[in-house]
């Protein structure tokens, strides 16, 4: 699980730098025209300004995603199965057994549950963290095991 949550996490941040610098390209450059034609040197200073300031945020990601506490996991699990059992933490306690969400993106989910008033699968679906064929799999798994 943590090889898992590890090159989850690396391919997150990877996808995140990689499609900051195509928009960086793409914010830049209408920074490089000018009266008197392109400028390739105001392009390339203005997409180091864009790339420079999303630096902190790309470090605040990565020490979320890598350096995390194990600890944290057991607890997220420990308190969902703890709450009060109902249709949805019995969906969250499956896909974290099918491996398809992690412990932190399940405590995400039922915050944004709580806030939103929402079903789980509606939630997750939304934050894109499961797809529609999968809540529906869940939904599946979860009506074999009351009958």
């Amino acid at each position: 699980m943590k090889k898992l949550h590890i090159h989850r996490s690396i391919y997150k941040t990877a996808t995140c730098v990689v499609l900051s610098l195509f928009y960086f390209a793409l914010l830049a450059y209408p920074f490089g025209v000018t009266a008197e034609g392109f400028m390739v040197e105001r392009m390339i200073i203005a997409a180091v300004v864009f790339f420079a300031i999303s630096i902190p945020a790309w470090i605040i990601n990565v020490k979320r995603e890598l350096f995390s506490p194990e600890e944290e996991g057991a607890d997220i699990v420990e308190a969902t199965s703890s709450r009060q059992i109902n249709t949805d933490s019995d969906i969250g306690q499956l896909a974290l057994q099918n491996n398809w969400i992690t412990p932190q993106e399940l405590k995400q989910i039922l915050f944004c549950q709580e806030c939103d008033d929402r079903k789980f699968g509606e939630v997750a679906i939304k934050r894109n963290f499961l797809t529609m064929s999968q809540v529906k799999s869940l939904l599946q798994l979860q009506s074999e095991q009351r009958h």
